[in-house]
């Protein structure tokens, strides 16, 4: 295996226009990123001497939440620089997984950023370079990485003429007109187009050219649309639009400084750090087992982990801990890898010793080589960071995955058979979870339920309840009656006490005067509504399931009706086409709505015109041609999302209407459903009886398995915790079936297909993962609903 300054290279991660990234462990047997220079540029005496500079001025940089610099050979034949190895999804990788952050857990990034830019600053450097693909989310934090272009003001005499540095959408004005000597207001600006992205799911300047961006940068605003205001904030202050619209001001002297990004950030910080919560600790296990494994198939190398030598912590260095013992840590030991279940409502269910596990099966399967994955990446530490300037560092899991068809693991070497902590007969209600409470919509109206023990916490006994939307304070409740009237009605999410109501529509004061008179058209006879922090939107319209339908509907048009979240009152009314409503969809600031003349018309390419209109007012924005196949995309959307329709699963970008890619489901798979979002790089599809994994990135199929499919028909699989699960076959039944598997649910490790978890619930018609909402504390728990009876299980420990 080939060494460098002291480290063993044990893979290439990636490579770049000025080098390459290898995975290396030094001889303590701690994990590093090595950079090393391409031979062209190493010839290049300017270009070395710059390297060394900013070398050593990195090497200075010490900050909890920023990657430290180990070593660095710059007079090396290969000049190299060893760097703290980060593991964890980059801020863009982490944002598209699982969509914009909260204004919590903006505060919290936000704050730990500015905490980092600051310790850069301390040093006497400027990052200049600040974005999301220079985040790292790990266990510990948001890390910035990359110094490669931090560089103190006197080393500027050695940076080319003309040259520009930054990316751009993060690059400050005056990078780019070379006015003066570029300060920390350079980074402060980087951080507010960072946050701004991070709180919207958006680059505040935009997409496309890099010269249409640049430009928009210079003379354009930033779009700050759909950021949330702060309760409590200083006097004329809106929060995180004004905090953010002063850190990406023109002019250097009228941003604020980090400390007063920090102070603000620090106030607005609620609960847990946003790291530590569920949904975003998937991600970065994730990134962790595909580190492990790395080292573990690496060849001339072992994943065990040097013995660590007697003595106390070395306390100088805190990002590098000791390896603690099984019981030290709390133990990997045999029942937590396959052995005894500690818990009582589960029971482990191993196969005999000769069973061969499945390829790929996970962090357990590498522990089992030589070391656990808690000791491994005790000892390893920290990981696997984005692009660099010497080189990006590509996803393990495209370093790792395989092209073409698997049919995936057939006889994985155990699971985890799960027993009901509580059941209930429901009936037809339909289960749906937030935070710590259950709620079931069907004939008896709505129910809260806790979701640990089942106990009833409230009932709200009304008829016609077609549609809800749980929040922290409030639910969102939608009534359609058969007397062509809807409304929404607020409930206290604790007692279930009606909080507001929108009344009868036709009485509605922003309704134009000659849709109040009594003759005037009743709306639809059907409606949907979305729900946002700024907007609760109510959509009426004439259903045109059937021809019956549309000829007895009238052909009425659709209407939208804009309320205040908080109080109810109306804000604003649109009046659309003669159409059936199919879709809604609320981002960036605007609400899409998706419409359909002729529902059987499905399986055209061109689909309805898309309405966009403006939350603010309800105005009409604009109008997408054939634009209702996909909702979702629209202005103010950001992101990639996958669609099942027309015969073919497609991946969408948002923000373009782009489609990345597209292939043809055969006859079996019409009713193919698919997860909407990528997790850790894949897609899942299932039909009655297949389950699928693709390549978010390609669309090629990573494994497939039968006899586990959908809960209904067009479905999504359902994904959480590095899982997904969905209605199988008795694990020792049968590999293949004729018909829709009725023995009960499985939950199979999403990367690789193993089953890990599964129990007999009967015929299962949907699954609700209970992630639980900020300060829940009935998280990890699995809601099956199957014949009419609602089962609640311990949810199997996350991948």
């Amino acid at each position: 295996m080939e060494q460098l300054g002291g480290y063993r290279l044990v893979a290439l991660l990636g490579e770049g226009g000025m080098g390459r990234v290898h995975l290396g462990r030094a001889a303590s047997g701690r994990l590093v990123a090595v950079k090393t220079v391409h031979e062209h540029l190493a010839a290049d005496p300017r270009f070395r001497e710059r390297f060394r500079r900013e070398a050593a001025a990195a090497r200075s940089v010490a900050g909890p939440f920023t990657a430290a610099v180990l070593d660095a050979d710059p007079a090396a034949v290969r000049p190299w620089l060893a760097t703290e190895f980060c593991t964890g999804p980059t801020l863009t990788g982490a944002v598209s997984a699982l969509g914009p952050l909260a204004s919590g857990e903006l505060a919290a990034l936000g704050a730990a950023l500015a905490e980092a830019i600051a310790a850069v600053h301390a040093a006497g450097l400027v990052h200049r370079d600040l974005k999301p693909s220079n985040i790292v989310v790990t266990r510990d934090g948001p890390m910035v990485i990359d110094f490669g272009i931090a560089r103190t003001s006197a080393e500027e005499s050695l940076t080319d003429s003309g040259e520009i540095v930054g990316s751009p959408g993060f690059i400050a004005p005056e990078l780019l007109t070379g006015a003066g000597e570029p300060g920390p207001a350079v980074d402060v600006f980087a951080l507010g187009s960072l946050l701004a992205y991070a709180a919207t799911g958006r680059p505040p300047f935009g997409t496309g050219a890099v010269h249409q961006v640049l430009y928009r940068t210079m003379h354009g605003s930033a779009d700050l649309d759909g950021l949330e205001e702060i309760p409590g904030a200083r006097e004329g202050s809106t929060g995180w639009r004004d905090l953010l619209g002063s850190c990406l001001s023109q002019e250097p002297g009228d941003r604020p400084t980090v400390t007063e990004v920090l102070t603000a950030c620090a106030a607005w910080t609620e609960g847990d750090p946003w790291w530590e919560r569920e949904a975003v600790a998937g991600l970065i296990r994730r990134r962790e087992d595909e580190v492990a494994a790395l080292v573990a198939n690496a060849p001339e190398t072992t994943a065990a982990g040097p013995t660590e030598p007697a003595g106390p912590r070395n306390r100088a260095d805190p990002r590098n801990p000791p390896v603690e013992s099984a019981d030290e840590q709390g133990g990997d030991s045999a029942d937590e890898q396959g052995g005894e279940s500690r818990t009582p409502d589960t029971t482990v269910v191993s196969h005999s010793p000769g069973t061969t596990a499945a390829p790929g099966a996970g962090a357990d399967t590498v522990a089992s080589r030589g070391t656990s994955r808690r000791r491994f990446l005790r000892w390893g530490g920290a990981a696997l960071a984005g692009g660099s300037a010497i080189g990006g560092v590509a996803w393990l899991t495209s370093l790792t995955g395989r092209d073409g068809e698997d049919d995936g693991p057939k006889s994985p070497p155990s699971y985890t058979l799960g027993r009901a902590l509580w059941t209930r007969d429901i009936g037809e209600a339909t289960p749906v979870r937030h935070g710590d409470a259950l709620y079931l919509t069907g004939a008896d109206g709505l129910i809260r339920l806790d979701a640990r023990t089942g106990t009833v916490g409230w009932t709200y006994p009304v008829e016609d309840i077609t549609d809800i939307v749980p929040g922290r304070e409030l639910v969102q409740v939608l009534r359609v009656t058969d007397l062509l009237s809807s409304e929404i009605v607020a409930l206290d999410a604790a007692t279930g006490v009606e909080k507001w109501g929108t009344g009868d529509l036709r009485h509605n004061p922003r309704r134009p005067l000659e849709l109040r008179r009594p003759d005037a058209a009743a709306d639809g006879d059907s409606a949907a509504f979305s729900v946002s922090a700024d907007l609760v939107c109510l959509v009426t319209y004439t259903s045109y399931a059937t021809q019956w339908a549309r000829r007895t509907g009238g052909n009425r048009p659709w209407r939208a009706y804009g309320f205040d979240p908080r109080t109810g009152d109306p804000l604003w009314f649109h009046q659309g086409g003669e159409a059936e409503v199919v879709g809604l969809h609320q981002a960036g600031g605007r609400i899409a709505v998706a419409s359909a003349r002729d529902s059987f018309a499905d399986g055209t390419e061109e689909g309805e015109p898309l309405a966009v209109l403006r939350v603010a007012d309800g105005t009409l924005e604009r109008e997408i041609p054939g634009g209702s196949r996909y909702v979702e995309a629209h202005p103010g959307s950001r992101g990639v999302r996958c669609y099942a329709t027309g015969g073919r699963l497609r991946s969408v970008d948002l923000a373009t209407r782009r489609t990345r890619w597209s292939r043809a489901l055969s006859e079996e798979e019409t009713d193919a459903g698919i997860t909407p979002t990528a997790v850790a790089g894949l897609v899942h599809t299932a039909t009655y009886d297949t389950l699928k994994a693709l390549d978010a990135e390609t669309g090629r199929t990573r494994w497939s398995l039968k006899d586990i499919g959908s809960p209904t028909d067009r479905g999504s699989p359902v994904v959480s915790g590095g899982l997904v699960y969905g209605p199988g076959r008795a694990p020792e039944g049968e590999e293949t079936t004729d018909g829709r598997p009725t023995w009960g649910v499985h939950a199979r490790n999403a990367a690789t297909g193993a089953l890990v978890w599964a129990a007999e619930t009967g015929d299962v018609e949907s699954v609700v993962v209970g992630a639980g909402g900020e300060g829940a504390t009935g998280s990890g728990l699995v809601h099956v609903s199957a014949d009419g009876t609602l089962s609640t299980y311990a949810a199997p420990e996350p991948i």
